[in-house]
């Protein structure tokens, strides 16, 4: 790349977070990667299953996002949810973050979030429920790996200093566990 004079930044933790992060400051169009969580870090443009051989790729919009149905989920239909919501389910299926509640895939995220309509719900309901083995913590182990896709630390190539994805609201308790978690 420098032999060529092509600009470009070294991830200082996930390269799915960096991507967000320079397409929030709009030094990208668009994303191409084979990894749908950057669709959770919130970017508004991806290009996914690029087949060369084929001459084809898949556009995802975030414009077009919510109402889209997903074949791959099983009809999973996304119309009305907000970011919470799509977050919240990413991460009860399973992601580079946090293993997913054994037998709770991507529908059944989906189907227990339309019903109980929050993660502390969820969690409740299976508890009480009992057919679906909670690990101990799992909560707090959600709510860090929330913590990842929403402040994880990125490099900032216009002030060339590392920030977080999104600001920390001020009233947020910040600590060295969530520190850890997104990157010193």
């Amino acid at each position: 790349l420098r032999a060529e004079n092509v600009a470009y930044v070294v991830a200082p933790y996930e390269a799915d977070a960096q991507m967000a992060y320079l397409e929030r400051m709009g030094l990208v169009d668009g994303i191409l990667t084979e990894d749908s969580d950057l669709l959770v870090f919130g970017c508004k443009n991806v290009l996914l299953k690029l087949d060369a051989v084929e001459s084809t790729v898949i556009s995802i919009s975030r414009a077009d996002f919510a109402s889209m149905v997903t074949s791959a989920g099983g009809g999973i239909s996304l119309l009305g949810w907000s970011d919470v919501q799509f977050r919240a389910m990413a991460i009860l299926s399973g992601c580079d973050y946090l293993p997913s509640i054994p037998s709770v895939g991507l529908k059944t995220a989906w189907s227990l979030l339309r019903k109980h309509n929050t993660v502390e719900n969820v969690i409740r309901f299976l508890r009480i429920e009992g057919k679906k083995n909670v690990p101990k913590g799992y909560l707090q182990a959600f709510k860090l790996a929330e913590k990842v896709f929403l402040h994880q630390r990125v490099y900032d190539p216009t002030k060339q200093m590392l920030v977080h994805l999104t600001p920390i609201p001020d009233d947020e308790e910040w600590d060295e566990e969530k520190e850890a978690h997104v990157g010193r």
